[in-house]
């Protein structure tokens, strides 16, 4: 007689696993090492100052005030746009209230998913953009009503060092372009303390500083073998290396000079940068629409560059050399 097998019965129940798994990445370096403060326009300014360059400076004795001598200067006002980002949700009044797999409220784990998407494309925004637009069909030649764009870190560092001519990939890293860099800043009053880079630099970065030194692996006490360069004492001060992954999605950055995030190593000091939030991530309670739920994350911010000259910036960056 035939074998009565599983594919013949029609009441087996479904074996699906009560979680979902997903492999990404939420962590967002740039964002997560500066500072936060309230911005009360959707174009946020401060202002920056400097002393006048070291100069000879001897008088005769008794000398008299002279009106000529005053030499006093303004200070310099900077600012940068706000930009409103969101993220849309929208569930069905039926999947919500069917039995799911992995969670029990559709809405509640798409909420979170796109919150974690949100803090992303602020990232993006921040280690990738080089335009600032203000929405508003003036001079930056945008569209009206176009969305207001910030400036990310590339717009604003001043001391940035760039291959002359270079287009993204044909400058190789050298550890004398982060000295210089560095040297910049210091010269200027600041002083560096990170090197962020894409995933790519930054094992670049270790081969090239392993190679500089002679030292291709350590071997530490507990016998584990260490490949990577973390920290990196230059003339200057000390800094880590820090790899950030969205740098390294090249081709989803704006490069506006034709260039791209996964080219640039960006040297700064956290404390000279700040989020300045005129509207902090919230969500907008959108309601029901005819059979389904729906909302809008809104987080309306801009990136505050309290002195250019404390940052500077290695681009173009390809191959290594010593």
């Amino acid at each position: 007689m035939a074998i009565f097998r599983t594919e013949d019965t029609k009441g087996k129940k479904e074996d699906l696993a009560s979680f979902i798994t997903m492999i990404t990445r939420d962590e967002t370096p740039f964002l997560s090492s500066v500072g936060n403060k309230k911005a009360t326009a959707v174009f946020h300014e401060w202002q920056t100052d400097e002393l006048a360059a070291p100069a000879a400076n001897a008088q005769a004795e008794g000398s008299d005030f002279s009106a000529s001598a005053v030499a006093n200067t303004s200070t310099v006002r900077a600012g940068n746009y706000s930009q409103i980002l969101t993220k849309h949700i929208q569930v069905s009044k039926t999947l919500d209230s069917v039995s799911k797999a992995g969670r029990n409220s559709e809405f509640a784990y798409q909420m979170k998913k796109k919150g974690t998407e949100l803090k992303r494309d602020l990232e993006h925004a921040l280690v990738g953009s080089r335009q600032v637009t203000n929405g508003s069909g003036g001079a930056d030649g945008v569209a009206a009503n176009a969305g207001r764009t910030m400036g990310g870190f590339q717009s604003c560092a001043a001391a940035g060092l760039t291959s002359a001519g270079a287009t993204a990939g044909t400058h190789s890293l050298a550890l004398s372009d982060v000295d210089e860099v560095m040297q910049r800043v210091y010269e200027e009053g600041g002083k560096a303390t990170v090197l962020m880079m894409s995933p790519s630099q930054k094992r670049n970065f270790s081969a090239l500083a392993q190679a500089v030194t002679g030292t291709r692996r350590n071997l530490d006490e507990k016998g584990s073998i260490r490949q990577s360069v973390e920290l990196y004492e230059s003339d200057f001060g000390l800094v880590k290396v820090v790899p950030n992954y969205i740098q390294g999605l090249a081709n989803s950055i704006d490069k506006s000079d034709g260039l791209g995030g996964a080219t640039d190593v960006l040297v700064y000091d956290p404390s000279w940068w700040s989020m300045a939030n005129l509207r902090p991530l919230h969500t907008a309670d959108v309601g029901t629409q005819g059979d389904s739920t729906t909302a809008m994350m809104i987080e309306e911010t801009t990136l505050e560059c309290r002195n250019t000259f404390a940052s500077g910036m290695i681009s173009g960056i390809g191959a290594i050399q010593a």
